[in-house]
């Protein structure tokens, strides 16, 4: 037997067992895309970074309620720019963990976008999509910020002592 054949029938076998050991764990094998939904320059990945810490953070913390749908949307949004196979994950875990949050019908869209990228083929429909997504994270961090800012204000207001009327 020669050696092409021989490797040809190792890779058959080793497939077909990978395939046995995935349906017997109750499903079909489905390989999920890892690169990233949008790109994303170096000075907008920190910022979408510091979102992701921010948002893990709150999604260890929060078990159902506005807060945690707000966790795992945003989440998911910044997951388009860093790895598309965690994006989809997050909103099917947002879908599945809160099936009649406000986001219901968006992750639900996100979904079948990201697995059929084919819908968004267009580079302008691509480049649109993608500044909502960006302006959607901005506003969160804004609001996210001016709200720690509120909190840091009363915690020194209460550390000093005094309370402003502003």
């Amino acid at each position: 037997m020669s050696r092409t054949a021989f490797g040809l029938m190792l890779a058959v076998l080793i497939t077909g067992a990978m395939g046995g050991c995935t349906m017997m764990n109750g499903g079909l094998s489905t390989t999920l895309p890892s690169s990233a939904f949008f790109r994303s320059d170096g000075s907008e990945r920190t910022t979408l970074q510091a979102i992701a810490t921010s948002q893990d953070a709150q999604m260890k913390t929060c078990h159902k309620g506005p807060a945690c749908e707000d966790a795992y949307y945003i989440h998911g949004l910044v997951a388009l720019f860093e790895n598309r196979a965690d994006a989809i994950t997050v909103f099917q875990r947002l879908y599945m963990a809160m099936p009649a949050s406000r986001y219901e019908v968006a992750a639900v869209r996100w979904l079948h976008l990201l697995q059929d990228s084919a819908s968004v083929s267009q580079q302008g429909m691509r480049v649109q999509l993608r500044q909502e997504v960006l302006s959607t994270l901005l506003t969160h961090l804004d609001r996210t910020t001016v709200r720690s800012g509120k909190q840091r204000d009363v915690r020194i207001a209460d550390a000093t002592g005094s309370r402003c009327s502003c």
